[in-house]
C-alpha cells in the first residue's frame, strides 16, 4: 500500500518525529477540542488533534525520544497521556486508550500544528490534514468556535457527547468553570488563572486596583485589559496549536507576586529568541506567560486558555478583544491560509457585533 511520511518538530527541536500514513487515509481529519482539560493543559482555547490510523505511531528521530525528550501528563480520570517537550513545553499529542485500546497498544492523536507549511490547505497538492470539526463546544460557551465557524468555504460542525454518554462527562459537570466571581481578602473582584494540575495558579486584579502605568488597559473599556489572538510561528511551535490568545497585564496585578524572571510554582522558562521569555507548567505542560524584555516593560502576557471567568472562557467582563485583533497574521497565512483568513474575517465581525456603542459607553 502506498504511504507517505510526514515530519514534525517542536520549537527547540528536542522533539523530532515522523509518521508514516497510508495515502488512502489522507487527509487526516483534525478536530479542535474545546474541553477544559485541553484548554488548561495547553493554555490555548483549543488543541488541533489528528487521530492516527490504527497501527500508525510517531517514530522519533534520534537523539529525540518519547521518554527522553517529553514529559507525560495523565490526570486521575484521563483515558490518555498527554506529552509535551521538556525544554520548550510544546504539546505533541496524546496516546489514547479509549475504544478498546490499551496502554500496550494505544491509539495516537497528533498535534497537526507541528508539521510543515502547506499540509493543511484544502485541495492543495500536498494536503495531509483537514480541519473537520469543533469538539466539546458545550464546555466552552461563547468560545473560540464562535470565532471560527468556517474554514474557507466549509462550515465546521460542532460535536458534543450524547446524553448519558459513559465516556465523556456532560459539559455541566466541567469542574474548571467557576459559577461565581472570586474576591481577594479586601473584597475586590479578581480573575483566577490556573493550569490543569494546579501547579501554577494566580489571580489578576482589575485596572482600577493596580498602581503604576496602565499601558495594557483598554481606553474604551477602562475596567478591562487588552487581549488579542496570535498566529505567529514561534507560538505555534511552543504551544502545539495554530493560535493562542494573550492578555497583557502588569506584573503588579498578579497575586501571588510573580518576579521579573517569571518564577512561580511549577513554571519552567524557555527563551525562544534573544530577550523573549516563555514559561510553561513543568507538570501538565500549559503555556502560561510570554515576555519580551525589550518591549514589555513591566507587563506580561498571560495565556487566556487558563482564565477561569464565570461569564465564560473568553472572559469578556475582564478582557477587551479590541477590533478582533490578530497579531502576526502573515505567519498564520503562510502556514495555513484558509484557517487564518477565515479567522481574521470572523473574529473581526464578532468584535464589531459584540462591542456595540452601548458597551463602549459603559452600559454592558
Amino acid at each position: 500500500m502506498a504511504s507517505r511520511t510526514l515530519a514534525a518538530k517542536c520549537h527547540c527541536g528536542a522533539v523530532h518525529f515522523s509518521i508514516t500514513v497510508p495515502v488512502a487515509a489522507l487527509p487526516l481529519g483534525v478536530h479542535l477540542c474545546h474541553c477544559s482539560v485541553c484548554r488548561t493543559t495547553h493554555g490555548t482555547y483549543t488543541c488541533f488533534h489528528a487521530p492516527l490510523p490504527a497501527g500508525v505511531r510517531p517514530v522519533f528521530v534520534a537523539p529525540s525520544s518519547l521518554a527522553g525528550s517529553t514529559t507525560g501528563y495523565r490526570h486521575a480520570t484521563a483515558a490518555c497521556t498527554r506529552y509535551f517537550c521538556k525544554t520548550c513545553g510544546c504539546h505533541i499529542g496524546d496516546d489514547d486508550y479509549e475504544e478498546g485500546k490499551t496502554i500496550d497498544n494505544p491509539g495516537w492523536r497528533i498535534a497537526s500544528s507541528l508539521f510543515g507549511r502547506g499540509l493543511h490547505g484544502d485541495g492543495s497538492p500536498g494536503q495531509a490534514f483537514m480541519l473537520r470539526s469543533h469538539a466539546l463546544t458545550k464546555s466552552a460557551p461563547s468560545g473560540f468556535h464562535e470565532w471560527l465557524p468556517t474554514v474557507g468555504s466549509r462550515t465546521l460542525p460542532k460535536w458534543n457527547p450524547k446524553p448519558r454518554d459513559t465516556f465523556y462527562p456532560p459539559a455541566t459537570d466541567d469542574p474548571y468553570e467557576p459559577t461565581e466571581a472570586e474576591h481577594d481578602a479586601d473584597g475586590r473582584e479578581v480573575l483566577r488563572a490556573e493550569c490543569h494540575c494546579g501547579g501554577v495558579s494566580f489571580t489578576i486584579a482589575r485596572p482600577a486596583d493596580c498602581t503604576g502605568e496602565m499601558t495594557s488597559r483598554s481606553a474604551e473599556l477602562p475596567d478591562r485589559w487588552l487581549a488579542c489572538l496570535d498566529t505567529c510561528d514561534d507560538c505555534r511551535l511552543v504551544d502545539g496549536a495554530h493560535v493562542i490568545g494573550w492578555a497583557e497585564v502588569p506584573l503588579s496585578s498578579l497575586v501571588p507576586r510573580v518576579t521579573a524572571d517569571l518564577e512561580l510554582g511549577t513554571l519552567k522558562c524557555y527563551q525562544s529568541s534573544k530577550g523573549v521569555m516563555r514559561t510553561f507548567c513543568g507538570v501538565c505542560g500549559a503555556t502560561v506567560f510570554f515576555r519580551n524584555l525589550a518591549t514589555s516593560g513591566n507587563n506580561v502576557d498571560v495565556a487566556t486558555g487558563l482564565l477561569r471567568a464565570p461569564e465564560g472562557v473568553t472572559a469578556q467582563r475582564w478582557l477587551h478583544w479590541r477590533h478582533g485583533r490578530i497579531v502576526y497574521p502573515e505567519s498564520g497565512q503562510k502556514y495555513h491560509a484558509d484557517f487564518t483568513n477565515s479567522l481574521l474575517q470572523s473574529f473581526k465581525a464578532w468584535a464589531a457585533k459584540t462591542y456595540s456603542e452601548d458597551e463602549v459607553t459603559g452600559h454592558l
